[in-house]
């Protein structure tokens, strides 16, 4: 758990998943640990390293769909860069049933500001204010959404709580702009990592 807090944002999403079973695992679970290991083991030389460069934070958010099997809920997992290196993330079960894609990655995008939000502040506090921050996001819907304050059927059963990223918007706390979904470093914070996404992860560890 240190290990997927702390230092490697790649193994968070499938720490995630195994410790839902903590209290009665079976041997696929024990499988997926080792699994874990395994990979620990094989990317050792990995590290998160700030160059002094690229003093810009920004941040990279990504959901899925009723991932988890049993709840059927969807997944939230955002990434935070400064300095060239990862300095926050997150992979974690949204609170509410989703019910559809774009009413994911909107729950997950507003989740994301307000990380965005305490790392502004915090890094005010240092004396190194934000002002060009950017959180990007592969879903141009969820994005539109953000944007757009229009009343509309589709959305009007969302939680008054996840149109907080509107107000941020508006104020111009930061910009939120698309990404694609091949570049994204959040798309291994919602998924099993793989060749594609394990390396668009390595790129975030190691040059932001």
């Amino acid at each position: 758990m240190y290990a997927m807090v702390c230092t490697k944002p790649d193994i968070a999403h499938a720490v995630g998943v195994v410790s839902r079973y903590m209290s009665n695992p079976g041997k696929q679970h024990w499988e997926a640990v080792k699994w874990i290991f395994r990979y620990l083991r094989g990317t050792t030389e990995r590290a998160l390293c700030f160059e002094g460069k690229n003093m810009v934070l920004n941040g990279y958010v990504d959901a899925d769909l009723a991932g988890d099997l049993d709840k059927r809920k969807s997944t939230t997992g955002y990434v935070f860069t400064f300095g060239r290196t990862s300095v926050s993330w997150a992979s974690k079960l949204q609170k509410t049933v989703t019910l559809s894609t774009t009413e994911a990655e909107y729950i997950a995008v507003t989740e994301a500001s307000k990380e965005m939000i305490w790392l502004q502040n915090f890094l005010c506090e240092l004396r190194k204010e934000q002002k060009n921050s950017i959180l990007y996001s592969d879903s141009q819907s969820a994005i539109f959404l953000a944007k757009n304050p229009v009343f509309h059927l589709r959305t009007k059963h969302i939680e008054l709580k996840y149109h907080y990223i509107r107000h941020l918007l508006e104020k111009k706390t930061f910009q939120l702009m698309k990404i694609r979904g091949s570049e994204n470093p959040a798309d291994m914070l919602t998924k099993v990592v793989t060749l594609e996404n394990d390396n668009c992860g390595a790129r975030v560890a190691r040059d932001g």
